[in-house]
């Protein structure tokens, strides 16, 4: 059994009313409740984990023993309801918008640090996710993150060519990044 939303609603949050292209926390952290038959974990166990909706495919898959050849962005969730953690569990979660009635290609990468949106039709953003809570001080051009910036893209852009993004191409938008995808293989 799982419990979910697709997307949260800002509420008023950075003066939005609902979900749209900005990438805050909230619109992208959405609480999740699941239950599998069977399963050893502690009833009301919570999993501060890095996890993604597109893990729920993959855990649905498992737990039906049904195998598939072919590659997931997510992974399955089942470690973690037999109470158990996996050895080598993600260090960040990736969101991609191709765009939407008005504008917009956008790419986010976040770790329980920092958080870099690309944002092909404005300026990208990178958020102090502890320090700044409510992501209100945007500190991509702060030089004392350059380093911080560079790594971000370069996680972001192998993301997207190992999982073949079709952002990745010559277009103005993204010829346009801050640091391009060819930063993905450096």
């Amino acid at each position: 059994m799982l419990f979910c939303s697709d997307h949260g609603d800002y509420a008023g949050e950075h003066g939005l009313r609902c979900k749209g292209l900005p990438c805050f926390r909230g619109a992208y952290h959405v609480p999740a409740i699941v239950r599998w038959p069977g399963m050893r974990a502690q009833a009301g166990a919570i999993v501060d984990e890095l996890v993604s909706l597109a893990d729920f495919g993959p855990t649905f898959l498992e737990g039906a023993d049904i195998a598939v050849d072919r590659m997931f962005t997510g992974r399955s969730l089942m470690p973690f309801l037999r109470g158990e953690k996996p050895d080598e569990w993600r260090s960040e979660v990736y969101t991609q918008s191709n765009g939407n009635e008005l504008y917009g290609i956008q790419r986010s990468v976040f770790s329980n640090d920092w958080k870099l949106v690309y944002n092909g039709f404005d300026f990208d953003e990178l958020y102090d996710v502890n320090g700044d809570l409510y992501e209100l001080r945007n500190e991509i051009d702060n030089p004392a993150h350059a380093g911080r910036v560079r790594e971000l893209y370069r996680l972001l852009w192998r993301f997207a060519a190992e999982h073949g993004d079709t952002c990745i191409n010559p277009y103005i938008m993204v010829a346009l990044a801050r640091y391009g995808p060819a930063e993905a293989f450096r």
